[in-house]
């Protein structure tokens, strides 16, 4: 690679000293084509019934294997641990 540099080099390393792992697990699924894809899917349904929200978010993160266990209402600071990744089922959406 040219250019920049690579993922070993001190420099790389040094700018992401301060991230934990749910800093990691949100940029991976924020590249991952099939997440967005099946995100901008759960969105679409939620907008056309709005009361399906709760259970359509909760099926997307059991889909990609996702878990929030602390409440993010009234938490003043960012705690490592808040996005816990587990095994995906490997279910796709209809």
């Amino acid at each position: 690679m040219s250019g920049g540099s690579t993922w070993r080099s001190r420099s790389t390393a040094a700018d992401f000293a301060s991230h934990d792992y749910a800093d990691f697990a949100q940029e991976y699924l924020r590249r991952n084509e099939g997440y967005s894809d099946d995100h901008g899917a759960t969105e679409r349904r939620i907008a056309k019934q709005p009361a399906s929200a709760k259970n359509e978010r909760e099926g997307l993160a059991r889909r990609w294997g996702l878990s929030f266990p602390c409440s993010a209402r009234g938490t003043t600071r960012r705690s490592s641990g808040t996005l816990v990744a587990r095994a995906p089922r490997h279910h796709h959406p209809d």
